[in-house]
């Protein structure tokens, strides 16, 4: 009895702990209806995470604005067709040396259409998922998913 008292109270605790890091997605364009196919992946793959990684995305209108708005955060990886293409295991170093190098933020940007401006470009770590061009929904499940 008082051993599933006492794993009762560690989940109830895990499920209240602070995230070790933070990890903002932050996405120029329009946001899907939270009942999407995407919305929901996304929020399963934040659940896996969860005592983990805090994961939260946020829109914006337009390029500027996502710009401004990251304009002081210290770790920032653009997804750019430019970008290094690395597999699960070297994406994975990525992210966590870019944790690292953000006190445990990072912030992972899908600009616009038009890409994002060369100050920004020439102060992020910049990463392709793949050859092909995604949407930006399935850019950010593959990015939670990572």
């Amino acid at each position: 009895e008082t051993v599933r008292m006492r794993r009762h109270a560690l989940a109830a605790l895990l499920a209240t702990a602070t995230a070790l890091y933070k990890v903002d997605i932050h996405i120029a364009g329009r946001a899907p209806s939270p009942k999407s196919w995407e919305a929901a992946a996304v929020d399963e793959y934040a659940k896996r995470l969860q005592g983990k990684i805090d994961l939260r995305t946020t829109w914006h209108k337009s390029g500027e604005q996502l710009e401004k708005s990251i304009a002081k955060m210290d770790s920032v990886i653009c997804l750019s067709p430019e970008g290094k293409r690395l597999h699960s295991e070297g994406f994975a170093a990525l992210l966590y040396d870019a944790l690292d190098r953000g006190g445990s933020r990072l912030c992972l940007c899908i600009g616009p259409a038009e890409g994002f401006t060369d100050e920004l470009r020439g102060r992020a770590s910049l990463l392709s998922l793949s050859d092909l061009t995604l949407p930006h929904q399935l850019a950010r499940v593959v990015l939670a998913e990572q």
